[in-house]
């Protein structure tokens, strides 16, 4: 939650300010897969009994989310998608994903883990964010 924290804050410690805009999800249809020589993951349409666990998070206004848009980059697409809350049965939101729009030859066939990355990256992508500020205004219009 640290690097979603700074990706919406600027901030990476602030995590309870993140903590109560995300629920936990499931994504049907798609699959993370690890980029070649990148630490962040490719999500991409992939048959229909695949699932993603993630994070459905909601933005608490315009300028979070403009920063999330901006800290995911060009080479995602934001694509809408429907997906399943965890621990509210049958609950299917509409929620906006980011899919990889980067070079399929960059997609490896191994899938991304979240909690390989916690454990094994996590701290290099706080320091390096750490020293950097956000760009755009903090306006919630």
């Amino acid at each position: 939650m640290p690097l979603l924290a700074w990706a919406l804050t600027g901030d990476s410690r602030k995590t309870d300010v993140v903590a109560p805009l995300v629920k936990p999800a499931e994504l049907k249809g798609y699959a993370r897969f690890s980029l070649l020589g990148k630490d962040y993951p490719a999500l991409i349409k992939h048959n229909e009994t695949s699932i993603v666990d993630g994070l459905l998070l909601c933005p608490q206004n315009k300028s979070q989310r403009r920063n999330l848009d901006d800290f995911e980059g060009e080479a995602y697409t934001v694509t809408p998608a429907q997906v399943a809350v965890v621990g509210e049965e049958g609950q299917i939101v509409e929620a906006d994903i980011y899919l990889w729009n980067g070079e399929r030859d960059a997609v490896s066939a191994d899938c991304w883990d979240l909690d390989t990355f916690i454990k094994e990256r996590l701290d290099d992508w706080i320091e390096l964010f750490g020293g950097m500020q956000l760009v755009g205004d903090d306006e919630d219009a």
